[in-house]
């Protein structure tokens, strides 16, 4: 603030008109029984659960999705780009560990060629640096910063980034209709985030009938972060997974070659067609062994 600004203010003491009228200060002027605009909101896909969390990931702000293994994040972030995808718009994952699946996002509904994955390497100060670019370049519905479990090099490296980093990401992100979402197993932009959703999972349900095989998960979803509402409120998830029966055996790999013996059709007078006779792994019968 210049010193002629600050004479300004001290020669109109603490009226609020007086403020107003310093460009300087009028954007930090909070006007009393006056609610904050609302932010348009991108629901992340889970249809009457988003508006017990709030109405979903507010655009133009950093959004935070934390939860441990097995709490159901990663199939949150799918379900979000998911459902911008099928909107027929753009949406951009930063692969922090390099973890994503593209066969698991398509079955979804991920539309993968509107889709932009960027693979990190597990280093999440590249992560960050190229969600800032993708973020400035615009055009994105959902830019995702998918931080994974990282291993330890990784995680050092994450606590080298300077709270700056996400200053420059809230600032860059807070004039353009994008939803920036960090996922990971702990909140890492502080209070540059605008909203953050805790998951925890819950129980596991089993196939009744079948010899232990999974049938759902559920997880609580908790909003722990919100600037416009009261954090607190909470809503319970479920992921019902279709049990699988093989019905017939694997053929043999690799083929088998018969060796020419009467007895092929009986026993294993066979040898492996990768391996040949003779290769390792492998033994001819002789006379002796006879």
């Amino acid at each position: 603030m210049r010193t002629s600004d600050i004479a300004e203010v001290a020669a109109h003491g603490v009226e609020r008109a007086g403020l107003l009228a310093l460009p300087a200060l009028a954007p930090f002027v909070v006007e009393t029984g006056r609610a904050l605009a609302r932010r348009p909101l991108a629901p992340p896909g889970r249809g009457p659960r988003d508006a017990r969390l709030g109405g979903g990931f507010p655009r133009g702000r950093i959004s935070e999705l934390v939860g441990p293994r097995s709490s159901g994040r990663t199939s949150v972030l799918l379900r979000s780009l998911a459902r911008a995808t099928a909107e027929g718009a753009l949406a951009a994952l930063v692969d922090v560990t390099d973890g994503l699946d593209p066969a698991s996002a398509a079955a979804v509904g991920v539309a993968l060629p509107r889709l932009l994955w960027v693979r990190c390497g597990g280093r999440p100060d590249l992560g960050i640096k190229a969600a800032d670019v993708i973020v400035r370049g615009g055009g994105f519905d959902v830019v995702a910063v998918d931080l994974g479990d990282l291993a330890p090099h990784g995680a050092r490296s994450l606590a080298r980034v300077p709270p700056a980093a996400f200053v420059r990401l809230q600032r860059g992100v807070e004039a353009t209709p994008t939803v920036l979402l960090f996922v990971g197993p702990r909140r890492v932009s502080g209070s540059m985030a605008t909203v953050a959703v805790a998951l925890r999972p819950r129980g596991v349900t089993w196939v009744r009938s079948g010899p232990g095989l999974l049938a759902g998960l559920t997880a609580e979803a908790r909003l722990v972060r919100a600037r416009d509402r009261a954090p607190g409120a909470s809503a319970t998830l479920a992921w019902p997974i279709e049990p699988r029966f093989e019905t017939s055996l694997p053929p043999l790999s690799p083929p088998l070659l018969p060796t020419g013996g009467e007895g092929d059709s009986r026993d294993a007078g066979c040898f492996p067609r990768a391996l040949g006779p003779g290769a390792r792994g492998t033994r001819t019968l002789g006379t002796r062994d006879a």
